[in-house]
């Protein structure tokens, strides 16, 4: 079975514009293509991960305990009197701050960087569930097809991490009942939603 033509068109393409990025001081918002938020050649992730060896498994388990590690949660009205500005990753790198999208990204593009095939990485932006209540909110985190059984699993730096649990034992995402309702998704190639959306404007 090619499961990269079966993963890469499962759920359909849909052009992804994301009102993510601001100027500090400018009430404008910056449309961005999703698509370019992950970084898959790049000097500086270089050097932090591409000497990295093992299966992609063990790679991507490598990234996750990194980000978790050394990358600190701060929201973006904390950080930059914003209320959402989704940064790039050498701006996660540098500044070892970000929030959900900040280091999924991050995570995303270190593993590209380190050679794991882009079909098996998406950052995807859902709900997930924020406490017993049924009550949910937008979050973040990247999904990984594995190499064991290529089935998906997630890979989450911060709200729901579960970086010291080796990849080949962590649950299968369909049976990870907080993730819910998938808005989006997306890789350094394509971008995917069973919605069409004009340009987003802020995570729900």
């Amino acid at each position: 079975m090619n499961y990269n033509d079966y993963w890469n068109n499962k759920h359909p393409k849909q052009p992804i514009i994301y009102a993510g990025r601001a100027i500090r001081g400018c009430d404008k918002r910056i449309n961005i293509d999703v698509r370019q938020m992950i970084w898959e050649d790049d000097y500086m992730l270089d050097k932090v991960c591409g000497h990295i060896a093992g299966s992609n498994d063990n790679k991507a388990h490598w990234a996750q305990k990194y980000i978790v590690k050394n990358i600190k949660y701060v929201s973006d009205k904390k950080k930059a009197d914003i209320n959402e500005c989704w940064q790039f990753p050498n701006e996660t790198l540098v500044t070892k701050t970000g929030d959900c999208e900040d280091g999924a990204i991050l995570l995303a593009s270190m593993m590209l960087c380190m050679g794991i095939p882009n079909w098996r990485v998406r950052v995807t932006a859902g709900l997930v569930s924020t406490g017993t209540n049924a009550e949910s909110g937008g979050h973040a985190y990247v999904t990984y097809c594995r190499e064991k059984d290529n089935n998906w699993v997630v890979l989450d730096w911060c709200y729901l991490q579960d970086s010291a649990l080796e990849v080949r034992n962590k649950p299968v995402m369909r049976d990870r009942k907080e993730y819910k309702q998938v808005w989006f998704s997306f890789n350094n190639q394509y971008s995917w939603s069973h919605e069409t959306y004009g340009v987003i404007n802020g995570v729900k």
